[in-house]
């Protein structure tokens, strides 16, 4: 039945789903399964309740700049609102009204400045938010993990309530394991006797030495003594200082008589001819007197070593937050408190950039195509920045252009130069108009005649060529012209008038003369651009969480401002791992077990039974008597 079960059972492992046959609906109570076949199985237990009328409360940091505003999450994520208060004072110890964004009083909010060097830096806000009436959450039972019985039946007490069964669906055939330690029976509702906890890492079982008396004895029962278990003695007595004495049953015992161990007075011998892993015990037994109780250990990991993380308890240390989700801020939490006492803190902040002041960032050159575009690592990873370029360019260019990214923001400005050589063509396309006059002796007629224009390019030389009589009305003659250049280009045509003029005796010609000119076309080539780039670089500053400080999850999670973060290196925290040593604490039960088992508290010593000879012997002593 049981390897069946193994093959049942592993898809559960870590399943949520509702509990059935109870007095609540399953959408009311849920649960967790954890564990395994071999060694049993556990769920965590939750109640869908209302959250009753006791506040969350908290503390939080906020800086000189804030709005007074939080963002709380208490029977739901919200913003609240500090009646009253001014941004930029610095009260302190006032109260304020909190109100949720539906103008709601919700509870109180007391802020106090916090001062560094005689100068305010930040403040302090300690607040109590109360619930909305009727709002239902998730909440654990008391009595996590609740161990399941025979037929996948339960017991969980809900939060201020009494006990409840509930039946684990899919898991009607299960039957727990025959073995699991001596401890099993021991349930929460014995806590009036023992206070039982899971010791599952070796800051919990340094913690669980802790708090037992200086000077106490350790005996260990166990099957044989293994390199862990002599690991356990010497954690012991490094924080307990008290005497190790190690029982093994006969079987063992015979082995261990030809080796050193016989002569070494912490070994001793169970009347009992073998024992199992599983019923292993180890009894700390307090000085005769004292005010504590007895403690016990028990399981099979007294013997076995199970794969327990070795690292720091308690931290004080900033460390980088992975996103449970893509999309999340880049985040960042000071961890603090104790790992074996589970009450990790995490005091969130979220990296957050900021565009700050212009300055030079750079001198570069581009070749003729180039779009007024360019790239820059400014804090925040390889980002475009572009200016406009006129279009055509001048034919020398220099001037300062705002300068935007890819989102339109402004982000500075470049100073920006152009060069470029220009070339001159004549557009034949069109003309301009152009007049004149000059007298000439003798000659009366225009042809090979000069006169001076400017088309766009400066003054310049031109020739009346090729004319031809249009009309003759004395003294006027008029010509049509060709005009060409210097290069004996065609530069247009010219009406040229002639009349005779007398100057005494002297024959003298005036002309005068309109002509339709082609102009010189400017193309301007860009060769080369030049900038010098001013531009506001990103400053990364990191903003405490308004929900802070936050408490670390089971697996090492954190939920700050609704944004969930897994830390590293924690993912075992709060997380059975199925490889624990149960132990005990407390009176009467632990009390009886620890001084019922030790030697002077023989319980058959007064019954004259032959077991009150056989009770615990030194290792050595077992092996003389036995002749081995």
């Amino acid at each position: 039945m049981r390897g069946s079960a193994v093959l049942l059972f592993l898809g559960l492992a870590l399943a949520q789903v509702g509990l059935l046959d109870g007095p609540r609906p399953t959408t009311e109570v849920r649960g967790y399964l954890e564990g395994n076949a071999q060694e049993g199985y556990r769920v965590r237990v939750e109640f869908y309740l209302e959250s009753g009328t006791n506040p969350t409360q908290g503390t939080v940091y906020q800086s000189l700049g804030w709005n007074g505003r939080l963002y709380l999450c208490v029977g739901g994520c919200d913003t609240f609102a500090l009646q009253g208060f001014v941004p930029g004072s610095y009260p302190s110890g006032q109260v304020y009204h909190l109100y949720d964004s539906q103008n709601r009083l919700r509870g109180k909010a007391g802020v106090t400045t916090e001062y560094y060097n005689s100068q305010p830096y930040r403040y302090r806000v300690e607040y109590a938010v109360w619930p909305p009436q009727g709002t239902k959450t998730w909440q654990p039972s008391p009595d996590n993990p609740v161990p399941v019985e025979t037929g996948g039946w339960l017991t969980a007490r809900p939060p201020g309530g009494s006990p409840e069964r509930y039946r684990y669906p899919g898991m009607e055939g299960y039957r727990p394991p025959s073995g699991g330690s001596i401890f099993a029976g021991i349930g929460p509702q014995d806590r009036d006797l023992a206070r039982k906890t899971l010791i599952d890492s070796m800051a919990k079982l340094r913690a669980f030495y802790g708090r037992q008396v200086r000077g106490s004895e350790l005996w260990v029962f166990v099957p044989e003594v293994s390199p862990w278990t002599f690991q356990l003695a010497q954690e012991y007595q490094a924080r307990v200082g008290g005497p190790v004495r190690f029982v093994v049953p006969e079987g063992t015992a015979q082995s261990y008589c030809p080796t050193t161990y016989r002569n070494d007075s912490r070994f001793h011998v169970l009347p009992k001819p073998s024992l199992d892993k599983k019923d292993s015990l180890a009894v700390i037994w307090p000085p005769q007197n004292a005010s504590q109780k007895g403690a016990a250990m028990a399981g099979r990991y007294l013997v076995d070593r199970p794969d327990w993380p070795d690292g720091p308890d308690c931290l004080g240390q900033t460390l980088a937050l992975v996103p449970a989700v893509q999309g999340l801020p880049e985040a960042r939490a000071y961890l603090y408190g104790c790992i074996s006492q589970a009450n990790l803190k995490a005091r969130v902040e979220f990296k957050e950039t900021a565009l700050g002041g212009v300055g030079y960032v750079g001198y570069r050159t581009y070749g003729r195509d180039w779009s007024g575009s360019d790239t820059f690592d400014l804090g925040n990873g390889t980002e475009e920045v572009r200016i406009i370029l006129p279009s055509p360019p001048p034919t020398a260019w220099t001037r300062v252009e705002p300068a935007t990214d890819t989102q339109g923001r402004n982000r500075g400005y470049a100073q920006v130069y152009a060069q470029a050589t220009t070339t001159w063509s004549l557009d034949t396309t069109q003309t301009v108009g152009r007049t004149g006059a000059f007298s000439q002796y003798w000659y009366s007629s225009p042809e090979g005649r000069t006169f001076v224009a400017d088309v766009g390019r400066g003054p310049e030389t031109l020739w009346f060529r090729g004319c031809s009589v249009l009309s003759s009305n004395y003294p006027d003659t008029v010509y049509g012209c060709g005009v060409r250049d210097g290069q004996n280009q065609d530069r247009g045509r010219a009406r040229v008038t002639v009349r005779e003029v007398f100057w005494g005796e002297m024959e003298t010609y005036s002309f005068s003369y309109t002509a339709d000119l082609y102009p010189w076309k400017a193309t301007v080539q860009i060769t080369s651009w030049q900038a010098y780039w001013y531009l506001s670089r990103w400053q990364v500053t990191w903003r405490l969480a308004a929900d802070n400080d936050r408490p670390v999850e089971p697996g090492g999670f954190v939920t700050a401002e609704g944004k969930r973060y897994r830390i590293p290196g924690l993912e075992g925290y709060l997380m059975p791992q199925g490889k624990e040593i149960e132990a005990v604490e407390g009176d009467p039960y632990v009390t009886y077990i620890t001084r019922s088992l030790l030697p002077d508290r023989n319980p058959y010593a007064q019954t004259g039974r032959s077991e009150a000879q056989e009770w615990y012997k030194p290792l050595a002593q077992w092996c003389q008597i036995k002749g081995r």
